[in-house]
C-alpha cells in the first residue's frame, strides 16, 4: 500500500508542477501588451521614411523602434482610423536615454538629441483605436 501512495503522490507532485508551469507561462503571456505589438520600423532601401499601422485597445500600447543619429529631425504622423474621436491615439517618443517626449497633436517634429535607438510608442488613453503611423528621418 506504501508503494501506492508514494507512485501517488509522486504523480500529484507531477501533476501540480505542470499545473504551476501553465500557470506561469499563461500569467506571463497576459502581462505583457496584451493588445499591442513590439516591432521595429523598417524603411525601404533609398527612403527616408515609414509607414506602420495597428489597433490598440484603451490603456494599453503598441511601441515602435528605430536606429536615428544625433541632428536628425524625425517627423511622426499619427493618424487615428474608426475611432469615438479624431486624435484618439497619440504618440511619445523615447530617447536612447529614455527621455520622452510626448505629443498632443497628430503630427510632431524632433530634433533628435542622440545616436541610438528611438522607441515611438502609441497609446490610446480614452478609446480603442486602430490607426497609421507615419515616420520620416532627415
Amino acid at each position: 500500500m506504501s508503494a501506492l501512495l508514494h507512485t501517488l503522490r509522486k504523480a500529484a507532485f507531477a501533476m501540480a508542477a505542470i499545473a504551476a508551469a501553465f500557470f506561469v507561462v499563461t500569467a506571463g503571456a497576459g502581462a505583457a501588451n496584451a493588445s499591442g505589438v513590439y516591432a521595429e520600423i523598417k524603411f525601404a532601401p533609398g527612403t527616408d521614411h515609414g509607414t506602420v499601422g495597428g489597433y490598440i485597445n484603451r490603456g494599453y500600447t503598441d511601441v515602435w523602434v528605430l536606429d536615428a543619429r544625433a541632428g536628425q529631425l524625425m517627423t511622426v504622423e499619427v493618424i487615428s482610423h474608426y475611432t469615438a474621436a479624431p486624435g484618439t491615439a497619440l504618440v511619445e517618443m523615447t530617447d536612447p536615454y529614455g527621455r520622452p517626449y510626448p505629443t498632443d497633436t497628430p503630427v510632431s517634429q524632433f530634433q533628435l538629441p542622440a545616436t541610438g535607438t528611438y522607441h515611438l510608442t502609441v497609446m490610446s488613453k480614452w478609446n480603442d483605436a486602430s490607426y497609421t503611423m507615419n515616420v520620416r528621418i532627415v
